[in-house]
């Protein structure tokens, strides 16, 4: 009995790898080691840490709302980040709007009285009781970067007023963030989002 021959494909060696065979091996490979990534960052728990910026206080009250209870600070008072989100709505309600500029002069003034509110705003946050020393580490950090955005932006309202074609340029800070990202990505993570950068200067 003879015995069936292998197939063809068995037998003969594969020929040499196009460009495009090689391109669609890679894409393949990155999508399989991709997919292996996703599953592992489910399973390892990774997706489940609290960001490294997320306040104390704020955690305890995401977790009093998934119980159905109220968190409060010491105080007595509700939690550092929804106190914060109210002092800065109003103050970003305040701004002036630059469409009642009437020159640049009158824009710079605008800018310098804008800053007045928002360093009232940040003297209100500061003052604010916080849960725990690493909420008041965190707080003075992020206000810290407040202070380099309002010197920012005294400086561009001198140059508006002088130039009215001037960019408002920001302070280059370290890591890869820059500066603005960094306050909103804070007050995003803390539930205050009003707190973020401003945005009244484009």
């Amino acid at each position: 009995m003879v015995a069936p021959s292998p197939p063809a494909d068995l037998d003969e060696p594969e020929g040499p790898l196009t460009p495009a065979r090689r391109i669609f091996r890679f894409v393949v490979g990155i999508a399989i080691a991709a997919s292996f990534a996703v599953w592992f960052y489910a399973y390892s728990g990774a997706a489940d840490r609290p960001p490294p910026d997320e306040l104390d206080s704020t955690a305890l009250h995401l977790a009093a709302e998934q119980d159905n209870t109220r968190y409060r600070e010491v105080d007595g008072e509700p939690a550092f980040g929804k106190r914060a989100e109210v002092i800065c709505q109003r103050a970003i309600d305040s701004l002036p709007n630059a469409r009642f500029a009437k020159n640049q002069t009158e824009r710079a003034e605008q800018i310098r009285a804008s800053n007045v509110i928002l360093r009232d705003m940040v003297a209100q946050i500061r003052a604010l009781p916080v849960a725990t020393d690493r909420d008041a580490t965190l707080r003075g950090l992020w206000l810290d970067d407040w202070g380099i955005l309002l010197a920012d932006r005294d400086r561009y309202a001198d140059n508006v007023e002088i130039d009215p074609g001037a960019i408002f340029t920001l302070t280059a800070v370290e890591g890869e963030e820059r500066l603005e990202r960094r306050l909103t990505r804070f007050a995003r993570t803390n539930l205050m989002l009003p707190c973020g950068a401003p945005s009244d200067l484009g």
